[in-house]
């Protein structure tokens, strides 16, 4: 049976906390040579925006670890917060990291960790 209740009064199985759970969706989808990257939200992670890669292979996995947060402020001109393109040494990505807006170079097949190129 179908309950009528005034206009905002009814109850909904979806609250705050469930909407806070499921933070946005995958966003900045590309391809860097035969794989698909894109950043994915991490709202258990502060609201992290994490950098997501699948390998030909069907294999996925986060290029940076905790606190990378690959996000940029800069809406005007569509915002995408990482570019990245295949070299003899595999992939390079360029992004820009939320904490301080500089970026940062990374080779994730061949280095430690990110430098700054800002």
């Amino acid at each position: 049976m179908v309950t009528t209740a005034p206009y905002g009064a009814w109850t909904s199985p979806v609250d705050a906390r469930t909407v806070a759970a499921h933070d946005g969706r995958p966003a900045f989808v590309g391809v860097i040579g035969d794989e698909v990257w894109w950043t994915a939200p991490r709202p258990a992670e502060g609201g992290r925006r994490a950098l997501i890669r699948r390998r030909a292979d069907g294999t996925e996995e986060s290029v940076l670890p905790a606190p990378w947060n690959v996000r940029s402020r800069v809406h005007e001109y569509g915002g995408q917060p990482w570019a990245g393109t295949v070299t003899d040494r595999g992939p390079l990505v360029v992004f820009s990291d939320f904490a301080d807006q500089r970026l940062y170079a990374y080779a994730p097949d061949h280095d430690a960790a990110p430098r700054p190129l800002t």
